[in-house]
C-alpha cells in the first residue's frame, strides 16, 4: 500500500470480528432501552455495588456512544442492515414480487378493509359482541356481583369496566406498572402473563389517554380483524356460504365472551389466522410477523411452531409428489422453517427478559402451578372425573360442575375434530389443534380448555364443513344459549375458568 493511502471500508469485503461485536452490543442497547419504555429494569446487588438499569436515555445515550465509535473506526453499514438485506433477498426470492415495499403492505391493509370478508363478517362481529357485553351488562344489572366477594373498579369507562374482569387485572397492571419480581415463588405474579397484550393495549392507552379503554378497543379490533382472516381463508376451503358459517360458529360459540374481554384471545385468534392465511400465500414477512406476536402473546403461543412447520412439510411434499419440487421449492421449504419458528422465538425474547428478572428463563412456566396446572397427570384427571361421574350420576355431575363440564365438553369436541380436520383440510390444522389440546390435558386440568378451544378455528371450519346447513341456525343458537350463560358467570365475577 502507497504511503498516505487510506483504506476504503466501505468497499466491499470482510467484516472485521470486533465490528459486528459492536453492532450487536449498539441494537442490544437499543433493545434494552425500548424495553424500559415499558418495563420496570433491574435493580442487582453485587455486594460491593449495586447495579440499577432503570433509565432508557441513558442506555440510548450508551447506544449512541458505542454505535459511533464504531463508525469512526469502520465506515461500513451495520451488522443488522447487512443481515436484513441478506434476508430480504432470501425472502424475496421465493415471495411474490414487492411483497415487502410498504406501498404493497398499505394496499393489502386497504384491500382486506375494504374487502367483501370485512363487510360478511362486520354484521357478525356487531350482533355477537353487542349480545354479548349486553347479556352482561343486564346479568350485572339484573343479579349483581357475589354478596362475600368485593372486586375492584378496573377502569373508569363503562365498558372497559364490563369488560375488565378476572385476568384483566393481571393485563392491565403490567401494561400500566410493567413486571415485577420479588423472589417468592408461593404465589402468583406477573410474569406467568406474556406481554403481547399489554404491550398492545399500553400503546393504544398512549393514543387515547386511558389504558383500560385502550386494552378493550385493542382486543375488539383484534377479533374483527381475525374475522375478517377468517372468513377468507375458509372462503377458499369451503366457499362463501361455509366461510359465513365458520364465523357465525366461531363468533357464537360459548366461550366467546373472551373476545368481548381484556384477555388475549383476540390477540392470539388474529396471529394465528393470520399467519397460516399468509403462509398459504408464501407471504413469509407477514406470516413471520404474526408468528411473532403469537409467541409473545401466550404462553401456548410457541406451539404454533409446530403447526407452522407442519405446514410448510406438507407444501414441499405435495411439490414433490406433482414432480415440482425444484429449487424454489427448496427454497420455500428453508423459508417456512425458519418462519416457523418465529413463535418460539417470540416466547424465547419473553423467556430471555425473565431470566434478567429471576434468573430462570422458564420461571414464567413454573408460575402457572399457582393456578393449578401441572399438580397432577392426564391420568389422575381421567380417573378422577370418572369418579365424579360414578358417584354423582352424570346430571349430579353437570349440577354440581357446569363449569367443568363445559370446559371438558369444549375439550371432548376439539379431541374428536383431529382427525376429519386432517383429511378434510390439513395436517397442519389438525397439528394445531392437537398441541393446544394436549398439553394443557397432560398437565392434569381441564381449567381454562374452553375458552382456550375457542381459538383453535380449525374446529369452526369443519363444522361449516359438517353441519348441514338447514341445522346451522339451531346449532348457532345453541351456542349463543351456552354464551349467554358464560357471560353472565364472567361478567358477574362468577368463577368461570
Amino acid at each position: 500500500m502507497a504511503r498516505g493511502t487510506v483504506t476504503d471500508t466501505r468497499a466491499p469485503g470482510p467484516v472485521p470480528w470486533w465490528v459486528n461485536v459492536l453492532d450487536l452490543a449498539t441494537l442490544g442497547l437499543v433493545v434494552v432501552a425500548l424495553s424500559l419504555l415499558f418495563w420496570t429494569g433491574p435493580r442487582v446487588s453485587l455486594g460491593f455495588a449495586v447495579v440499577s438499569v432503570r433509565s432508557p436515555w441513558r442506555i440510548l445515550a450508551w447506544a449512541a456512544g458505542v454505535g459511533a465509535l464504531r463508525h469512526l473506526l469502520f465506515l461500513r453499514a451495520p451488522s443488522p442492515l447487512r443481515l436484513w438485506a441478506a434476508a430480504l433477498a432470501s425472502v424475496q426470492s421465493t415471495s411474490s414480487p414487492g411483497a415487502l415495499s410498504p406501498g404493497r403492505w398499505r394496499a393489502d391493509t386497504l384491500g382486506l378493509v375494504r374487502s367483501p370478508a370485512a363487510r360478511s363478517v362486520a354484521t357478525i362481529f356487531v350482533l355477537s359482541r353487542c349480545a354479548v357485553l349486553l347479556a352482561g351488562y343486564l346479568a350485572v344489572v339484573a343479579i349483581g356481583y357475589p354478596a362475600d366477594r368485593e372486586r375492584p373498579r378496573l377502569a373508569d369507562n363503562g365498558l372497559a369496566n364490563l369488560m375488565a374482569k378476572w385476568d384483566a387485572e393481571w393485563y392491565l397492571n403490567i401494561a400500566t406498572g410493567g413486571y415485577q419480581w420479588d423472589g417468592d415463588i408461593r404465589h402468583q405474579m406477573r410474569i406467568a402473563f406474556f406481554p403481547g397484550y399489554p404491550v398492545a393495549s399500553r400503546m393504544a392507552g398512549w393514543v387515547i389517554g386511558n389504558t383500560a379503554t385502550g386494552a378493550a378497543l385493542v382486543a375488539l379490533a383484534s377479533f374483527l380483524w381475525a374475522l375478517a382472516y377468517l372468513f377468507r381463508l375458509a372462503r377458499e376451503d369451503l366457499g362463501a356460504d361455509e366461510a359465513e358459517a365458520a364465523v357465525l360458529f366461531l363468533a357464537f360459540s360459548p366461550f366467546a365472551v373472551f373476545y368481548s374481554a381484556i384477555y388475549t384471545e383476540s390477540m392470539y385468534l388474529l396471529g394465528a389466522v393470520g399467519a397460516f392465511y399468509h403462509v398459504r400465500r408464501t407471504e413469509w414477512a407477514k406470516a413471520s410477523a404474526w408468528g411473532l406476536l403469537v409467541g409473545l402473546t401466550r404462553p401456548n403461543g410457541f406451539l404454533l411452531s409446530a403447526a407452522l412447520l407442519t405446514a410448510a412439510v406438507e407444501r414441499a411434499l405435495r411439490a414433490r409428489r406433482e414432480g415440482q419440487f425444484d429449487a424454489r421449492a427448496r427454497a420455500g421449504l428453508w423459508t417456512g422453517g425458519i418462519v416457523a419458528s418465529m413463535p418460539v422465538i417470540g416466547a424465547g425474547l419473553y423467556s430471555t427478559f425473565v431470566y434478567s428478572l429471576t434468573g430462570n428463563p422458564l420461571m414464567w412456566l413454573r408460575m402457572h402451578s399457582m393456578w393449578g396446572r401441572g399438580q397432577v397427570g392426564a391420568w389422575d384427571l381421567l380417573v378422577t372425573h370418572y369418579g365424579w361421574i360414578r358417584q354423582m350420576g352424570f346430571s349430579g355431575y353437570v349440577a354440581a360442575l357446569p363449569i367443568d363440564v363445559i370446559n371438558s365438553g369444549a375439550a371432548v369436541l376439539a379431541l374428536a375434530a383431529i382427525w376429519p380436520v386432517a383429511r378434510r383440510f390439513s395436517l397442519a390444522y389438525a397439528v394445531f389443534i392437537a398441541a393446544n389440546v394436549a398439553v394443557p390435558l397432560l398437565s392434569g386440568t381441564t381449567l381454562s380448555l374452553g375458552r382456550l378451544t375457542c381459538t383453535l378455528f380449525p374446529i369452526f371450519l369443519w363444522l361449516a364443513a359438517v353441519v348441514p346447513a338447514r341445522r346451522r341456525a339451531a346449532w348457532i343458537a345453541g351456542f349463543a344459549t351456552l354464551q349467554g350463560f358464560t357471560a353472565v358467570m364472567f361478567y358477574t365475577w362468577r368463577r368461570l375458568y
